[in-house]
């Protein structure tokens, strides 16, 4: 397939040759910032294939070894390239071409132990991207060149899709400290979701799933949860899933308090509180026709919620020494 490629580059196929990368075993110092220029250009454009380890000509010349870094030149390559422009890349894929098998008395021009990559990169719904030398590229005539303001402009306004997101969770009210339950002390903590479009184009649907872990959620608080207008549950292993639609568009710019949820601390759940994907609230908004934007926020950050384990702890602890001191010896 490699052989097969137009041997000549433009708007959507760069070659670099394998110094572009690597020397030998080591890494040229200038490449980040000159791949940074590359990755603009295609991200800002209709997007396009960056070859490493083709000559200007497109023919193999030997390939870059494939464990210049520990984990593996590719998943390095994967590691760096989205911080290589701002903002960061969401959308590329990085493919390694390895050495084929003699087919007759053809043999591979790719040495062993050495690969062709080939960068992938789709056009950004995020663009433009800035390179690291503070400026933005796009592919003309088959370079990779500085856009003028107008083409900044072009590219700012290019946006198909809406971009709905989550952009803060806040706890709402008071916490609701309850000693009364015979099972042990417990603190119901409510949140608030503040939902926005941060994009240019008017979204007609929005729909937002909250995914909480199941042992943080009591019946009151799933009940409390589904008498908000318009929210169902599905229910998977280890954790709930609300959804709720947005029935009225939401406008570029608009932002708006969207949901309220309620989690539950007691003695039987604290100590999930602190493990990593246990106490973690996970959510996807659904925007028209757009990808699903995702994000989390663990609620272990929140005051609230360690002044409620603190205490649970304590209130447990005299609860226990209580029954302790009232026991026969």
């Amino acid at each position: 397939m490699l052989a097969a490629l137009e041997p000549a580059e433009h708007d959507f196929q760069e070659f670099k040759g394998s110094l572009f990368l690597a020397d030998g075993r080591n890494i040229v110092a200038a490449f980040t910032a000159n791949i940074s220029r590359q990755i603009s250009a295609f991200a800002n454009g209709a997007g396009g294939r960056l070859f490493l380890g083709l000559d200007d000509d497109g023919r193999i010349d030997g390939g870059i070894p494939v464990d210049l870094k520990g984990g593996g030149t590719r998943a390095w390559l994967e590691d760096v390239i989205p911080g290589t422009v701002d903002p960061p890349l969401r959308k590329f894929n990085v493919y390694e071409v390895t050495p084929a098998r003699a087919i007759g008395s053809r043999r591979s021009a790719i040495r062993p132990g050495c690969a062709v990559y080939v960068i992938d990169i789709a056009p950004s719904e995020d663009a433009p991207h800035q390179a690291n030398d503070h400026r933005y590229y796009l592919r003309i005539a088959g370079k990779s060149r500085p856009m003028g303001h107008v083409h900044v402009q072009d590219v700012l306004q290019r946006t198909r899709h809406p971009k709905a997101a989550i952009t803060r969770i806040d706890p709402f009210g008071d916490p609701d400290f309850d000693e009364s339950d015979p099972r042990g002390p417990k603190v119901t903590l409510c949140f608030q979701s503040t939902l926005a479009n941060l994009g240019r184009n008017l979204a007609h649907h929005v729909g937002v799933e909250l995914i909480l872990p199941r042992p943080l959620v009591n019946s009151e608080s799933r009940n409390r949860l589904l008498e908000q207008p318009g929210t169902s549950l599905t229910q998977h292993p280890g954790e709930l899933v609300f959804f709720r639609y947005y029935p009225i568009p939401l406008f570029p710019g608009q932002e708006l308090f969207f949901q309220r949820l309620w989690v539950v601390v007691h003695a039987g759940n604290a100590e999930r509180w602190s493990h990593p994907e246990a106490g973690v609230l996970r959510w996807r908004v659904f925007a028209d026709d757009a990808p699903p934007r995702e994000g989390h926020a663990p609620l272990l950050k929140y005051a609230s919620v360690r002044r409620a384990l603190k205490w649970v702890e304590v209130r447990s602890r005299k609860a226990a020494a209580g029954v302790s001191r009232a026991t026969p010896s």
